[in-house]
């Protein structure tokens, strides 16, 4: 289903399978999916491991990622054979008012059953942990690897030390995690198509944002074509009035975003969205309505320093997440500017398949040096102020972008300029 020539990837859509209305269009190959069960399987024999058992999957959506379907609860990898994807049990019916006469046909769309893109998933019903724990103890494993270990229930612990009480247990969701944010070939053409989307739509913004336009007439018209470009899910696109050049804004989102754009008036939009294969790609960028103050302007400029020294040390095999951060808080603090307080993995994390993936403020790579060929989403915070006002008042600024990590350093992959916008 898919091809790597000289010239890049080349994708044959004829099989693909439009999973629902408002679904994505699955774009990768059966070879994909093997490709990352078998990164696994190549772990669990680095460490060791007979079976690899995924606990609450959707969280950092590795049942999208190994099986091309959402909402389970548990993937069971062994060492070899059939693998198991356990869906979640929470779509029953007991929340419903009177228990047994529920009509679920019109939530449901009506379609035929599209052929499972994953050749080596075997899909199930939730089952009794007693039952879940017979199948992982089917092939008698002696060490069972954990992906997010914390999400294991007393139930399936006692269910599964009973039936091996001499079995150890091996925390395997680091080098996981590792290994899911190298891109592979077919993940980098999906990637290469979010980014079309998205810039299609932000090189619109000069002609959408205007005087007498509200934020909110703007942000409907933004998340429409996002939908209608192909993202689903997770979709955020988001334009802020911080309001007047020289004012402080109220907040994190500024004025309310049914007030109408006036000249003097500074904005700030951000894209966050997936396109086709659901990956993921960020960025955001200032505007200003009429020319900037010089304040502004300079409050701009140091964030874009700021980021720009932050992407300039981002290479493989040499600085971890936080050491790039601690470097970065330093660079600022010649500048005269302050960066915010937090380490680093709030601004600077990895990205993955769905929004809230590796979005979190715990980024397990924030101590591992960098790899080639992932994804890095970038905005460090810098702080203006407005002495004049108060000494103590302070105002987040920033510059979002996504970068992808070669051997020679981070490669822009948006490759709209981080200058301020200026519109008349």
């Amino acid at each position: 289903m898919s091809q790597t020539g000289k010239r890049g990837l080349f994708m044959d859509y004829s099989q693909h399978n439009m999973v629902a209305r408002y679904e994505q269009v699955e774009l990768f190959s059966r070879g994909e999916y093997l490709r990352r069960i078998n990164g696994v399987r190549d772990i669990m024999k680095q460490k060791n491991v007979d079976v690899a058992l995924f606990l609450e999957c959707a969280e950092e959506t590795y049942d999208h990622w190994l099986t091309g379907r959402r909402f389970l609860d548990y993937v069971i990898i062994p060492a070899d054979g059939r693998c198991f994807g356990v869906l979640y049990s929470e779509f029953d019916e007991s929340s419903c008012m009177v228990s047994g006469k529920a009509d679920y046909s019109r939530y449901i769309l009506q379609q035929e059953r599209y052929e499972d893109p994953c050749d080596e998933m075997t899909f199930i019903n939730r089952l009794p942990d007693e039952k879940i724990a017979d199948l992982i103890a089917s092939g008698n494993p002696s060490r069972i690897g954990l992906v997010l270990p914390d999400h294991m229930n007393a139930g399936l612990f006692d269910a599964l030390t009973a039936k091996l009480p001499k079995a150890e247990f091996a925390d395997i969701t680091l080098d996981v995690a590792l290994f899911k944010a190298v891109k592979s070939d077919e993940e980098m053409f999906a990637i290469k198509q979010s980014v079309k989307m998205q810039r299609k739509i932000f090189e619109a913004l000069p002609q959408m944002i205007r005087p007498g336009v509200t934020p909110a007439q703007v942000n409907k018209e933004i998340n429409f074509y996002l939908s209608e470009l192909g993202s689903s899910g997770c979709v955020h696109g988001m334009l802020q009035n911080k309001g007047n050049m020289d004012t402080p804004a109220i907040g994190f989102a500024g004025k309310d975003p049914h007030i109408p754009i006036g000249y003097g008036d500074r904005l700030f939009c951000m894209l966050e969205a997936n396109g086709p294969g659901h990956q993921h790609v960020a960025f955001g960028r200032h505007f200003c309505m009429g020319d900037p103050s010089p304040a502004f302007a300079k409050s701009v400029e140091i964030a874009i320093k700021t980021h720009s020294y932050a992407v300039s040390l981002m290479k493989p095999d040499s600085l971890t997440l936080a050491q790039i951060a601690v470097k970065t808080r330093k660079y600022c603090n010649r500048l005269g500017y302050t960066l915010m307080e937090r380490v680093g993995w709030n601004w600077m994390h990895s990205l993955g398949a769905y929004y809230y993936e590796q979005y979190s403020l715990e980024d397990y790579s924030e101590d591992t040096p960098l790899r080639s060929n992932i994804l890095l989403h970038c905005h460090p915070v810098t702080y203006r102020t407005y002495p004049e006002i108060d000494p103590n008042l302070r105002e987040d600024q920033m510059i979002l972008n996504t970068y992808f990590i070669t051997e020679d350093g981070a490669q822009d992959i948006v490759g709209i300029p981080l200058d301020l916008i200026v519109l008349h």
